[in-house]
């Protein structure tokens, strides 16, 4: 079934860019070009028959390629084989309630209306013809309702669905005019006289103008696919669908450059009088047009594929490559610089290729070597933020960094690693001393420079030469994303005492989510973070009444900055007496999240932690009842809060996908 979908997909691009090229090609193209040339007669006859012939094929193209992929559709869909599609009606369910189905209905409507255009006059000239032309446009457009762009929600669905749009319409006027153009220059070549050179001059010149206007729409459209689709380096190169899609942008750079050899070396020899030498370029030029159409063909062809696959960015990437970098160990000055020898890589690429398409091979050689030098200084400053990476360092973990999840990786640790890193992750523990290599501490900052994917890898594959083992066959997946979140909030919460009053907008210890519960209502801290920073205030009870009043009494200047108070106890409560109240901002939780927000509180904190955490749960402030100081006054809170709240929220990483 999944043959007929990528072929049905295939032939219906291929069919509806057609369709909407050939009338684009007669309006825009040839009717100017014949009448600035002053041509008629059986030479413009013959032309228009043949275009009316590929009208027609199209069309016709576009109609039994568009049934076959609504048939299997409704096979996939349904899962049952194609005779009982079509004989039990499920054809007719998908037409009429799936959004895929109302899409094809209205396409059907217009590809109709375009076969009255081309019935109401005998050529595709002439009003009809730009009736047709609007119409076929209009077809080609309404394909991207049944592309994943119109499966993004919200305002960013909107611009997702715009790019799929730009991308199909300028598919229509680049590739679909390409055999109209060879017909026409096969059309010039058989005339060989003056006016035949005059058509052809006048013709490419005003398809060049189309492709040169049509090509950028390609591409921006083409862009903003990628952005949503696969818009990261480990989405493209480590996922079936970013490969086929790096496949699809290298055809599309392939045609790029036979159009740019059209366009800067064969073009303005039209303008060469008539002879052997003219012949030959009509024929390069209609050889390389039917060359960009083979071409442009495989890239439908990928088209087709990727069109029944899950975007990259939805899938969980393979990292190929042994290396990665970590921009982040840059300086910004570095950073400035690398930009800039990106953006000098593209622009020596551009000129290397449009002087070597025109036959200005020493200009291309010039080009070329400031590629070789763009490369090499970027390189040098590149080399500090080279990590060593494996296949899982871009994976996103398949269990939230979240109370639930670090208390059941604390009893997978202490069942299966404390025994060498140490029942605090010191690398102390009772096998430690009879190992050739230390186990490694596991609360230095740099295993949260670590992505949580190079703990995946390490944990399921072992490393230090295999004294550290491998626990891939011993425990689960998800098991193993427990105890990695797990090592991660320890340490989080043992850095986390680095951390004093003054905002931070360099370290990043996150907390975990957790749920609570306030006045009867479920909530969880992610869900306040979207609103604003949060002050977490962590106590051993009996709660600090006095600070918590203090607090609330306070809660008009807090709320003016953004900030919100929740108060969590993490021991055995106070037995509460008849009538009692909670006291302000304390929240009810369960065992696991006292056991998860435990780890981010000092031995000597004085019985009560205050933490400020920006709208992505990182700690940006700390303040301890025990500390220099006390906790914070109002006014350091309010200020703190005002800092904080400018740190922006991040979007959920765009590497694997989110759970």
């Amino acid at each position: 079934m999944a043959i007929l979908l990528i072929a049905a997909r295939w032939l219906h691009f291929a069919a509806t860019i057609s369709l909407a090229g050939v009338f684009g090609f007669e309006c825009l193209v040839v009717a100017p070009a014949l009448r600035r040339a002053g041509l008629g007669g059986a030479a413009a006859a013959r032309l228009y028959r043949r275009l009316g012939i590929l009208a027609w094929g199209s069309l016709f193209g576009t109609l039994i390629s568009g049934a076959a992929w609504l048939i299997a559709v409704a096979a996939d869909i349904s899962g049952k084989p194609l005779a009982l599609v079509l004989s039990q009606g499920v054809v007719g369910i998908v037409l009429t309630e799936t959004r895929f189905g109302k899409d094809w209905l209205l396409r059907l409507a217009l590809t109709a209306l375009i076969g009255l255009c081309l019935v109401a006059r005998r050529r595709i000239a002439g009003p009809a013809g730009g009736a047709a032309f609007a119409l076929a446009l209009a077809v080609l457009a309404g394909l991207a309702w049944a592309g994943h762009g119109a499966a993004t929600p919200g305002a960013p669905g909107d611009l997702h669905l715009a790019g799929d749009i730009l991308h199909l319409l300028g598919a229509g006027l680049w590739l679909g005019m390409l055999v109209p153009l060879a017909l026409l220059l096969a059309e010039a070549q058989r005339i060989g006289d003056p006016r035949g050179r005059a058509v052809a001059r006048v013709a490419v010149r005003r398809f060049s103008i189309t492709a040169l206007v049509s090509v950028p729409v390609l591409l921006v459209g083409g862009l903003v696919n990628t952005w949503f689709l696969a818009g990261t380096l480990p989405a493209l190169v480590g996922t079936g669908y970013g490969r086929l899609l790096l496949g699809k942008i290298a055809l599309f750079l392939a045609m790029l450059v036979i159009a740019a050899v059209n366009l800067l070396r064969l073009g303005p020899r039209l303008a060469g009088p008539a002879g052997p030498a003219l012949s030959r370029t009509l024929a390069g030029l209609r050889r390389n047009a039917l060359l960009e159409t083979g071409l442009g063909l495989g890239v439908l062809a990928l088209v087709g594929i990727l069109g029944i696959l899950p975007p990259g960015l939805h899938t969980e990437p393979g990292w190929p490559f042994p290396f990665r970098l970590e921009l982040a160990a840059l300086s910004s000055g570095a950073k400035i610089a690398v930009a800039v020898l990106a953006v000098l890589f593209c622009l020596c690429a551009v000129a290397a290729v449009a002087a070597a398409a025109a036959g200005g091979y020493r200009r291309s050689a010039a080009a070329a070597g400031g590629l070789v030098l763009s490369v090499a200084l970027a390189w040098a400053l590149l080399r500090p933020a080279v990590e060593p990476a494996y296949p899982t360092s871009f994976y996103a973990p398949a269990e939230p960094y979240a109370a639930a999840s670090i208390a059941a990786g604390a009893a997978v640790y202490a069942a299966n690693c404390a025994l060498c890193h140490g029942a605090d992750g010191r690398g102390d523990g009772p096998a430690a001393a009879a190992l050739p290599i230390r186990p490694a501490n596991l609360t230095e900052p740099h295993l949260l420079a670590h992505t949580p994917g190079d703990l995946f890898w390490w944990v399921s594959h072992g490393r230090a030469r295999g004294v550290m083992p491998g626990f891939a066959k011993i425990l689960a997946p998800d098991r193993r994303w427990d105890v990695i979140n797990f090592i991660r909030a320890r340490a989080a919460g043992d850095l986390v005492r680095r951390v004093g009053p003054k905002v931070s907008t360099a370290a990043a210890y996150p907390v975990p989510d957790f749920a609570f519960e306030k006045d009867g209502a479920q909530q969880t801290l992610r869900r306040v973070l979207k609103e604003g920073p949060v002050l977490l205030v962590l106590f051993a009870p009996p709660a600090p009444a006095a600070r918590l009043r203090q607090l609330r009494a306070a809660a008009p200047r807090l709320k003016a900055v953004g900030l919100r108070v929740i108060a969590v106890g993490l021991g055995p409560a106070a037995p509460k007496t008849s009538g009692s109240k909670a006291p302000p901002f304390v929240v009810g939780v369960s065992p696991e999240v006292v056991s998860a927000l435990s780890l981010f509180r000092a031995p000597g904190d004085g019985g009560d932690t205050e933490l400020m955490l920006d709208r992505n749960g990182n700690v940006r402030a700390r303040w301890t009842r025990g500390g220099e100081g006390g906790p914070a006054p109002i006014g350091a809170l309010v200020a703190a809060a005002t800092k904080v709240a400018r740190i922006p929220a991040v979007a959920p990483s765009h590497a694997g996908h989110d759970h």
